[in-house]
């Protein structure tokens, strides 16, 4: 009986392909023992990588089940619209004199962080678990908070801003470690 020259598979001389890895047979060489060289064969990890690729495309899995997709496949650009309008706006602001040059950079971050944040509230709402959009609310606050200190000349704050951040970032995955055990 031959065997498919690429997973060692048993398959039939009329097969065009394998049934178990696909491969095309006809003009292949077909091994006629099975282990002429080793045979590749799939690993944990490489069903987990799978598993995590259906998921992140919202395929169905084994049981037929569609999995559930995290975030709006049109976020990103939707998210990197919103900051170059950002953009345009704040140097819009600058020209017609509502604040200085040298807060444009602060402003520009001010608004950069809220769309972040409004990204993160976003991916919440849709999925329901706060874990999902956790880092754009994190890194949408920080950059907030930046802006904010430059643009409002509270640079004595930033420091007290930074270390606030910094316990709620530790908290959450001191909090989080019970939930996701390690591999």
């Amino acid at each position: 009986m031959p065997y498919c020259p690429n997973c060692g598979n048993e398959v039939s001389e009329d097969d065009e392909f394998c049934s178990r890895c696909q491969q095309p047979l006809k003009g292949a060489p077909v091994r006629q023992a099975r282990y002429d060289r080793p045979v590749r064969r799939r690993d944990e990890k490489g069903e987990k990588d799978e598993k995590s690729e259906k998921d992140e495309k919202g395929e169905k899995d084994e049981k037929g089940e569609k999995s559930e997709k995290r975030e709006d496949p049109m976020g990103g650009a939707i998210t990197g619209g919103m900051v170059v309008i950002w953009l345009g706006v704040s140097v819009l602001l600058n020209n017609a004199g509502y604040f200085s040059y040298a807060d444009l950079g602060g402003v520009f971050l001010l608004g950069l962080g809220v769309i972040l944040i409004i990204r993160g509230l976003w991916i919440y709402s849709k999925s329901g678990v706060l874990s999902h959009g956790f880092g754009f609310l994190i890194g949408g606050a920080f950059l907030a908070l930046l802006g904010g200190s430059i643009a409002f000349n509270l640079r004595e704050w930033w420091a007290i801003f930074l270390i606030g951040l910094g316990i709620v970032i530790v908290v959450r995955a001191f909090t989080e470690r019970g939930r996701n055990p390690s591999p």
